[in-house]
């Protein structure tokens, strides 16, 4: 049974101290138990005769750790031994460029794209494709329908039917459009337009038969850098037209003059058109290819 308070009971208040005084009183615990720390690892350090045996076990762990080493500090610092796997050591080791360049023993054309497998076989996955007219290095090993070859250092496999030894005829539109600098020197090229350099380049780089070139002269837009003269006859003459007119937009090409006859972008769809007579082989353009090109709008 609880009592009730007594009439006029009040119970008393509680008087906290101020805040500086609580504040030394919690410094004062901290430091003696900071204290108690100190004299704690004071005696731990007395005790040689207990704590030596576990110092020489992690000393005896330390050096364990040390002579197989530490996985990531060594992988940080680069001192990592190779550890391979199991599997990585059954497989057989990669050979060496010095060990590819040995195993060929010559070459054979793409004589179309040409997939290059892993494997000999139509299931192996394809790691790289070669292009039409590109030379592949082979090793003179066969399997069934199927050639090795070196691509990029390592022994491959192409199907045999893909591949001779006589370089292939590109259509016009086949094959890459070279800017390199022409074997043949960059002597010409002086005084023009960079379309007209474009040109020289692709025709020396896919018809390195050609022995002579016309540049700059002291005429019409050759005097301009706009046009060039590639010195052929024949067949020739409309092969590197045809190459010229699949890739006129790339090589900004204007128009062409070959055996009498002419044609333009701006009248492309009416061909080749007759021109009127003018005299000799050279004036009727039937010992060269006249090319004229814009100039600059190539996109090459």
């Amino acid at each position: 049974m609880t009592q009730s308070p007594k009439p006029g009971h009040r119970r008393k208040p509680v008087v906290r101290d101020p805040w500086y005084v609580r504040a030394r009183k919690h410094g004062a615990i901290s430091i003696g138990v900071a204290s108690l720390g100190v004299a704690a690892v004071a005696a731990l350090s007395t005790s040689s005769l207990t704590v030596a045996p576990a110092a020489d076990a992690a000393r005896a762990a330390d050096t364990s750790v040390a002579a197989h080493g530490d996985i990531v500090t060594e992988a940080l610092d680069g001192s990592a031994p190779a550890r391979a796997s199991r599997s990585s050591a059954e497989r057989a080791p990669l050979p060496s460029a010095v060990e590819a360049d040995a195993m060929i023993e010559g070459s054979l054309y793409a004589q179309k794209t040409v997939p290059v497998r892993a494997d000999a076989s139509d299931d192996s996955p394809v790691l790289a494709t070669v292009g039409k007219g590109k030379k592949l290095q082979v090793t003179g090993k066969t399997r069934g329908a199927w050639t090795q070859v070196v691509h990029n250092d390592l022994p491959r496999w192409v199907a045999t039917e893909l591949v001779d030894d006589e370089e292939p005829k590109l259509a016009p539109a086949e094959g890459a459009i070279s800017t390199a600098a022409c074997a043949r020197g960059s002597a010409v090229e002086s005084g023009l337009q960079a379309d007209t350099v474009r040109v020289y380049r692709a025709v020396c780089a896919r018809f390195p038969e050609v022995a002579s070139y016309g540049g700059l002269a002291g005429r019409g837009e050759h005097a301009t850098g706009h046009s060039l003269d590639i010195m052929v006859r024949g067949q020739l003459g409309w092969d590197i037209a045809a190459f010229l007119q699949a890739n006129r937009t790339k090589l900004g090409v204007s128009y062409l003059i070959y055996e009498q006859r002419i044609w333009t972008v701006e009248r492309g769809g009416e061909g080749w058109r007759g021109m009127s007579d003018r005299g000799g082989d050279t004036a009727n353009h039937y010992d060269h290819v006249h090319v004229t090109t814009f100039g600059n709008s190539g996109s090459l």
